[in-house]
């Protein structure tokens, strides 16, 4: 029972705290804590605000809610705008009170209405159960005559302190462009019913506390909608009616870094969006206003977030403007976690092939090749295998059993089921070619819709499947032969869309292969082979894929140098993802191991934490040995600088990147090339300033008897050693 209350009351706090931020979009407690105390410049606002609040998420415990959205404070940000509304405006009363309760009721059941039927088309809600909130209220409270509400002679602490304002006010008239400062600290504070320049700079410095890119998208959006009313001549006293030129703001904070990447285009974005808001506004203020009596409040912002975002939906492609698809509820975080998936990732396909073969084998003929592969049929490839002289035989070379690829098992390049084989052709004499008979022997196998694999060339007979049968990547499905157009042993291999024998090629690069390079091999990521490259897959290594098989509810134990114990576990999510949870610091990372290389994808929590070193130090694993091999990656800036320069650099990222962090992995040690029951792993993260080298950290793993035994982080702060103890 008591851990229960526990539950409740963190929860309750922690959906408190961000209720107040995510009307900034924002989930970032020092700022939330900041718009908390600016909501008390009036004590009733203030009260009222957080009794809505409790108010809203009491109903969402009570119909058994998402307990999530009462957390991240989604489902009651709304009620406590209305809240602020109506205490800022009446005296606390017991009427008053009916009143919060009743509005508090109808706002949460209008955000889980907007919430579901604009969420099923991908929008959000926004603040529109405010408007309509609030507007209820406007329209009809009046009409009930035992509710007395009284007006308040004052509307914030500014009638009791006035001195504690007017130093502010005085001061900003000694600046440039008071004019333009006075409205946008104003348009700031606006947004909680403050009407006051100390509540706009408050809020301000709690903007550039918890995002320098919403910061400077806050004055750039103002900026923008102030010199378009400037520049037409507009009506001025339609901004200064409840400073709602918070419209410009929330409107660029929205496009600008939070439903978009913060990026250029974003940025540029803004140019066109906020002339609109500013059309609006004149033409809504007109309407609503003048003849209902209804303040505008956030409706322009609704409608032209809205209507871009529903425009962005159906899009034909990103073309620069690419929206945010896991939310961060910080447009840095959306950057830099956008921008670095791409730098490791952009090359990635749905669909992961591997080469056709076993071992070691050359591209006798790659992409538009010199003989055939031409026009339709220009993205294919011919195998085989050559000597240290470049001879595909061994002397005297005149019969099919002197090829050294003659007869060599063929694989499956990916998961499949097979759709048609063609069998029965003789292999040709060498130097003879079967024109007529041009593919030979073909298997042809299905990986998805439109997505197929061919084989041609093999021999006759040796086929080990049939069609239906359904084969795993690796697989041996045939044996290479000289059918068809085939004047000597080679493999032809190709991706297409269609699942007929002259089907045209699809451009696919292959998932992950090895090219032989003088010093060992290079590692190749969704690269596409090259001819004259000797090339072969990447051949698993059983100590490393145990050691990172890291299946779910495989648990991890480590012993620090203090003796401190720290315990990990796997898991998986609602949507099938894997990551590791730590019970001591709460920390989660994601990761990924898709049987040949283990790496990391997201980390959420305490960045002190072990797990941290652990997700950057095995950041990207390759899952064989190969000596020599390195595996470089890249990882997010914040992850190898520290607060300062990394918020320095946030200023600047939407438009260019000087500082990068980068990562590379590779083996130092091992035991047994062939059988390793020993492999020491070794990794280094660093920085880049300008290109300078910054910060490097170097990891050491020690593989041991199926496991991780033991791993390192040292650099020039610190120096850690922690065992595995189960």
């Amino acid at each position: 029972m008591i851990e229960q209350i526990k539950y409740y009351l963190k929860t309750s706090w922690e959906g408190l705290l961000n209720s107040y931020a995510q009307v900034f979009f924002s989930l970032n407690k020092v700022f939330a804590a900041i718009l908390l105390l600016v909501s008390f410049f009036d004590i009733g606002a203030g009260i009222c605000g957080i009794l809505s609040i409790l108010i809203g998420q009491t109903t969402a415990y009570l119909f058994n809610f998402n307990h999530e959205q009462v957390r991240n404070g989604a489902y009651t940000y709304n009620s406590l705008t209305v809240g602020l509304a109506i205490g800022m405006f009446y005296d606390f009363n017991s009427s008053l009170l009916i009143v919060i309760f009743v509005s508090a009721l109808l706002t949460f059941f209008l955000t889980l209405w907007f919430l579901v039927n604009l969420g099923k088309k991908g929008l959000p809600f926004l603040s529109i159960p405010f408007l309509v909130m609030t507007w209820i209220l406007i329209l009809g409270v009046d009409n009930f005559t035992a509710i007395e509400l009284k007006q308040k002679l004052f509307l914030s602490l500014e009638g009791v302190q006035p001195t504690l304002f007017t130093g502010v006010t005085d001061f900003i008239a000694t600046l440039p462009f008071a004019n333009i400062l006075y409205l946008y600290f104003r348009s700031l504070g606006a947004i909680l019913f403050q009407f006051n320049d100390l509540a706009g700079i408050l809020i301000a410095v709690g903007l550039l506390i918890c995002s320098r890119m919403a910061f400077i998208l806050s004055i750039f959006g103002f900026l923008i909608g102030y010199l378009f009313y400037q520049f037409m001549a507009g009506d001025f006293s339609q901004l200064i009616y409840s400073y709602i030129g918070f419209n410009f703001i929330l409107t660029a904070i929205a496009l600008g870094g939070f439903f978009v990447v913060p990026s250029r285009r974003s940025y540029t974005l803004l140019l066109f969006t906020i002339p609109i808001i500013a059309v609006l506004i004149s033409a809504l203020h007109s309407l609503l206003y003048e003849k209902f009596g209804l303040p505008l409040y956030s409706l322009p912002f609704n409608i032209v977030v809205l209507l871009f975002l529903s425009a962005m939906a159906i899009r034909n492609k990103a073309s620069g403007l690419d929206l945010v698809t896991i939310q961060q509820f910080s447009p840095e975080k959306n950057h830099y976690k956008h921008f670095n998936r791409v730098a490791r990732f952009k090359s990635e396909t749905y669909f992961h092939f591997a080469l056709p073969i076993m071992g070691e084998w050359s591209i006798s003929q790659g992409h538009e090749g010199k003989i055939t592969h031409k026009g339709d049929w220009k993205y294919a490839w011919d195998f085989d295998i050559r000597d240290e002289k470049g001879n595909t035989y061994r002397l005297p070379g005149i019969e099919l059993e002197d090829y050294y690829c003659y007869n060599l098992p063929v694989v499956a390049p990916a998961h499949g089921s097979v759709v048609q084989i063609i069998d029965g052709f003789d292999d040709n004499k060498i130097g003879d070619v079967d024109m007529e008979h041009n593919w030979g022997n073909t298997i042809i196998i299905k990986h998805g819709e439109y997505m197929y694999s061919k084989l041609s060339h093999l021999k006759k007979d040796t086929f080990k499947v049939r069609q239906g049968d359904y084969v795993k990547k690796g697989d041996v499905v045939a044996h290479c032969g000289s059918s068809g157009r085939s004047p000597e042993p080679h493999l032809h291999f190709q991706i297409q869309t269609t699942p007929y024998v002259d089907g045209k090629t699809l451009f696919h690069p292959i998932s992950y292969y090895l090219t032989k390079e003088e010093n060992g091999f290079k590692l190749h990521s969704f690269d596409i082979p090259k001819e004259g490259e000797v090339v072969c897959n990447v051949r698993n290594t059983k100590l490393l894929t145990e050691s990172f098989g890291l299946i779910p509810g495989k648990t991890l134990e480590f012993e620090t140098q203090n003796g401190e114990k720290i315990k990990w576990e796997v898991f998986v999510n609602s949507l099938n993802k894997a990551y590791i949870y730590c019970y001591k610091s709460k920390a989660t990372a994601y990761f990924v191991n898709d049987g040949t290389m283990f790496y990391f994808t997201d980390f959420y929590g305490n960045t002190n934490s072990l797990l941290h070193d652990f997700y950057l130090g095995a950041h990207r694993v390759i899952l064989g040995y190969y000596k020599g091999i390195s595996v470089k990656d890249r990882i997010n800036i914040e992850d190898v600088f520290g607060t300062v320069l990394k918020s320095l650099h946030d200023f600047t990222a939407p438009f260019f990147h000087y500082e990068k962090a980068h990562y590379m992995s590779h083996f130092t040690e091992v035991d047994d090339e062939h059988s390793p029951e020993k492999i020491v792993v070794q990794s280094t993260t660093w920085g880049e300033i300008f290109g300078k080298k910054k910060s490097e950290t170097i990891y050491e793993f020690v593989l041991k008897d199926k496991g991780i035994e033991s791993f390192k982080i040292s650099n020039d702060k610190r120096e850690v050693e922690v065992k595995c103890i189960g």
